[in-house]
């Protein structure tokens, strides 16, 4: 049984480096013609939670990579889906960035294994104190390249 949230090839803290292969197997790679526009993360088997203001209008071609170690080059652990159905919060407000939420449903569910599984989300009545440190990954640039990063 997979467990989200477990990464069983992240044993290091990584701060603002490329991550190796496996450290965020949750980390999705939204692509349109074949090209990465935005990132997202992977919930289940079939769902992927994002941002809203990525669908100011609706790509064509729309892909979710997943398993990815950078957005060029080699990529052996990583498979692909068509999203067939995109749901953007119906209260985003694109001029206050409220509610920047949006879930993309997966033509069908992924494996998982070592570079793919789905991140934990918060119990619903889940409070977050300030002052407590948490992970934020994407496809920063921090050389002349994309690749998976945390700060």
């Amino acid at each position: 049984m997979v467990m989200c949230g477990i990464t069983r090839l992240n044993t290091r803290i990584v701060g603002g480096q490329n991550a190796p292969p496996g450290n965020w197997p949750w980390q999705a790679s939204l692509r349109t013609s074949g090209r990465h526009f935005c990132g997202g993360s992977l919930i289940n088997s079939q769902w992927v939670v994002t941002a809203a203001h990525c669908f100011s209008s609706i790509p064509a071609s729309l892909t979710v990579s997943l398993g990815l170690q950078s957005l060029q080059g080699p990529n052996p652990n990583g498979v692909s889906r068509t999203v067939t159905k995109i749901i953007v919060n119906p209260n985003y407000n694109a001029i206050a960035n409220d509610n920047d939420i949006c879930l993309l449903q997966l033509s069908s569910p992924v494996t998982f294994t070592d570079f793919i599984v789905p991140v934990c989300l918060a119990a619903p009545g889940s409070t977050f104190f300030s002052g407590v440190s948490s992970w934020v990954t994407g496809w920063g640039n921090i050389a002349s390249g994309g690749g998976s990063e945390s700060s």
